[in-house]
């Protein structure tokens, strides 16, 4: 029977009854609406969305009950974008940094004001980006976070706009985006087929347009102590006009003189506010947050790993790798992959030194993942996720499962060097412990329940470790009291048909 519970345990998590969240979200009290205006947009459009954003802010708080807003901290004006550690600054930019009431004191959870609040709000034309940013606990990184790497930034930037694209399909995710932004328009210029033949180069073309623009230094000379540099170039008006662009001269290798839009071609285009590399090559961040009461991380990652990244990159000829929450999460499992592998090589070499025997410390492991299934259980009828806490609390339980067991094999031990039968010493063993097994078991029980009816919301992410603890240790209690006497029965017996000699060693614990 316990082996049949443990298997149904297995499935539960196996289908996706039971989820892993790595690090659950605490419910925050600030938040941060920021917002990219178009390059260019007049600072008075930027105010007048500063204002709308503050106005619906309080209609939102008064249609939920009106004690939910706190105060509104700041309103910044070219702010920097905080989106994704983006540094850009500029007369476009803007942020509106809010303080709700502490999450114990409102009825109203932060998403949910949230999302009320995106209803009220009226995005402009000219618009680029808008999102409302919540302080996140826990460690650092978006739960959704996908980093792009290549040769051609162009190329990741439309690879970047489809995943963001894929990403919008997804219930639960918000605030997608990636941290390269378009910045101020360009032109990009290229030679036309006269250019070509009349022997000039694109870095030629620059030098000159630069000198045109930039001006040429002819002189410096020293005045007092002040150097001073006399530049040669055109007059402001003229810099300042398109018109000049395309009116400008350009000296050809033979130095003769030329319109330059007889050499040039020019395209315009939005450029990027910045580059990134990472070991030396361009890459983009693709991250969005999560609304873990509707989607869990996991298995949007499963998904996109399967349906959407293949064909992404098989597209765009690019690699990527999935970051934020997600690599800390792989990199802390197989950390605790490898520790839990040392640790039961050293309980099993330590059992085996103390029991003087290789079979024996056997039966006291098995209790290890069989105890596992209560914890397992406990997190299926209360309705919570495997977080990361609750793993620690598999390993908390584990000890406390193999003390246990300990004592009641040690006493069984002591009785079978009496020279008491083998079932008689289960059954006088199961009898003489259940005492101070109950005990055990009782007082950690009894500390840690508490914890579970806790209400405070800065408290919830212990409830899953307290969880995995309680109702394993429970379930547990039976296993060392039924499972482990009757493993050793099954053991012993072994031992007997084979012939072995029984364990007669007396063992200290």
């Amino acid at each position: 029977m316990a082996i049949g519970i443990l298997i149904f345990s297995i499935g539960l998590l196996a289908g996706g009854r039971i989820k892993f969240n790595f690090f659950p979200a605490v419910e925050q009290d600030t938040m941060n609406a920021n917002f990219q205006f178009a390059s260019g947009t007049d600072s008075r459009y930027v105010m007048d969305f500063l204002d709308h954003l503050d106005l619906t802010l309080r209609q939102t708080d008064a249609e939920l009950g009106g004690d939910i807003l706190k105060m509104s901290l700041q309103r910044l004006h070219t702010a920097r974008f905080s989106r994704n550690g983006s540094g850009s600054r500029g007369e476009e930019y803007g942020s509106l940094s809010v303080e709700l009431e502490p999450g114990d004191h409102r009825e109203v959870g932060t998403g949910e004001f949230i999302k009320a609040w995106r209803n009220n709000i009226i995005l402009p034309a000219g618009m680029e980006k808008f999102s409302i940013d919540v302080d996140q606990g826990g460690p650092p990184g978006k739960p959704v976070e996908v980093k792009l790497t290549g040769s051609d930034i162009t190329v990741l930037k439309a690879a970047s706009l489809e995943l963001q694209d894929a990403l919008k399909r997804y219930a639960g995710l918000s605030n997608i985006d990636d941290d390269l932004p378009f910045g101020k328009s360009q032109l990009i210029y290229t030679l036309t087929p006269a250019g070509e033949t009349a022997g000039l180069s694109l870095e030629q073309v620059g030098r000159q347009l630069r000198a045109a623009f930039d001006g040429i230094e002819v002189q410096t000379f020293f005045e007092g102590r002040d150097e001073i540099s006399v530049r040669l170039m055109m007059t402001d008006e003229q810099r300042n006009r398109l018109s000049t662009l395309t009116a400008l001269p350009i000296v050809l290798p033979d130095g003769s003189t030329t319109p330059v839009s007889n050499v040039l071609n020019f395209t315009p285009r939005q450029g990027f506010d910045s580059l990134q590399r990472i070991d030396g090559r361009l890459s983009i961040n693709v991250s969005a947050d999560l609304d873990e009461s509707v989607a869990n991380a996991n298995e949007i990652i499963a998904d996109l790993r399967a349906e959407v990244m293949p064909s992404l990159l098989g597209q765009y000829g690019i690699e990527a790798s999935f970051e934020g929450k997600s690599r800390d999460q792989r990199e802390t499992l197989a950390d605790m992959g490898t520790g839990l592998v040392i640790a039961l090589v050293l309980i099993y070499v330590i059992l085996a030194w103390v029991f003087a025997s290789y079979s024996w410390p056997i039966t006291v492991m098995l209790a290890i993942p069989l105890g596992l299934t209560g914890a397992v259980l406990g997190h299926y009828v209360t309705g919570l996720d495997l977080t990361i806490l609750s793993l620690f609390g598999f390993f908390g339980l584990s000890g406390i499962v193999i003390n246990d067991s300990i004592v009641l094999v040690t006493f069984y031990k002591k009785l079978r060097e009496q020279g008491m039968g083998i079932h008689e010493a289960v059954v006088e063993a199961a009898c003489q412990r259940l005492r101070a097994v109950l005990l055990t078991s009782l007082t950690t029980i009894g500390g840690l329940t508490p914890i579970l009816f806790e209400t405070s919301l800065q408290a919830q992410f212990l409830i899953p470790m307290a969880t995995s603890i309680v109702f394993g240790l429970a379930y547990g209690t039976l296993l060392i009291l039924i499972v482990v006497p009757s493993l050793l029965t099954i053991v012993e017996g072994g031992r007997a048909k084979l012939g072995l000699k029984p364990v007669t060693q007396s063992a200290t614990a």
